[in-house]
């Protein structure tokens, strides 16, 4: 089947018109192993809506001084639904996240695409010159062989990998961006995807396998990306967690304060008066081999620097 499609692809090739500059998150969390959508950007239409390219592509043109960073139309805020619902991810965890092609393949000087985030979850992104200020999770190809499963096709699904940040906390939502710097105008051109992420100490985890593994799978049809179903519904409640060690860096940074404070209580402590004796006693002279070191003053608590 995946010969027949390439074959369509090639006779497509021979008649095909120049295809614009366009794309964005079609799943921000991914499942290529069983080619389902795990969960949505924000305000996501759905590739069945006919007006998902003026509705969901959303262009920076001529390296704009400022810009909303999310699409005002569609993104400016967390609109979700049960159709297309936001993803569950814990600190940790490798993430796909999938787009289109759109006619961009580029082996030689592949375009692209940073995943932007801040570790405060209340911290919302609002202009466009924060993609220079902003904490990168990950960096992807646009469009290569090694990204896309028919890379002849301008249409084909494209995808890659970062890894969820370990220092986020579980139980709060932090906020993404999915940043394309495309950059064929001289004068600059990128487009965004504004996604978030429920971030909690368990979630469904996609299996892991090469990516030439997973891109040699059938290529998936648009059914991934036309909402939840039932079946997606029930894959994600098998859920699991990688391991205490992916806690370990949230873990750490929340208890350094009391670990601190309770260090600065004990060594506030009075130190007990030794018994009474009916007898003075004289008070022995320390050797050098006795005497003790003197014992270090309490660590101050310092944040835990951010792994990307």
């Amino acid at each position: 089947m995946i010969g027949v499609m390439k074959a369509a692809v090639a006779v497509w090739a021979l008649g095909s018109a120049t295809v614009l500059a366009h794309s964005w998150v079609d799943c921000a969390k991914y499942d290529p192993v069983n080619q389902v959508c795990l969960g949505y950007s924000r305000g996501y239409p759905g590739r069945v809506n006919p007006d998902i390219n003026p509705l969901y592509s959303y262009l920076f043109s001529g390296s704009p001084a400022t810009q909303a960073m999310c699409n005002p139309k569609t993104q400016a805020a967390m609109n979700y639904s049960p159709l297309f619902p936001i993803a569950t991810v814990q600190p940790g965890e490798t993430v796909y996240t999938s787009w289109e092609q759109n006619g961009h393949l580029n082996n030689t000087h592949p375009t692209k695409i940073d995943i932007l985030y801040y570790p405060n979850a209340d911290k919302q992104f609002a202009d466009v010159t924060e993609r220079s200020t902003a904490m990168v999770a990950g960096t992807m190809d646009f469009a290569t062989d090694s990204t896309c499963y028919i890379p002849g096709y301008p249409n084909t699904v494209c995808f890659g990998s970062w890894t969820v940040p370990k220092d986020l906390v579980p139980g709060n939502t932090y906020h993404f961006v999915w940043f394309w710097y495309f950059n064929q105008n001289p004068a600059g051109e990128w487009y965004s995807t504004c996604f978030d992420f429920k971030v909690e100490e368990a979630s469904y985890v996609v299996e892991s396998k090469p990516m030439n593994v997973l891109l040699a799978m059938e290529p998936p049809n648009n059914v991934y990306a036309q909402g939840m179903t039932d079946a997606v519904q029930k894959q994600m409640s098998q859920v699991t967690t990688l391991g205490k060690e992916n806690q370990d860096a949230v873990t750490s940074y929340s208890s350094q304060s009391s670990v601190a404070s309770e260090t600065a209580v004990v060594s506030q402590s009075p130190t007990p008066e030794p018994p009474a004796s009916s007898a003075p006693v004289e008070p022995a002279q320390p050797s050098s081999s006795t005497i003790a070191a003197p014992s270090p003053a309490p660590q101050k608590c310092r944040p835990r620097p951010v792994l990307v």
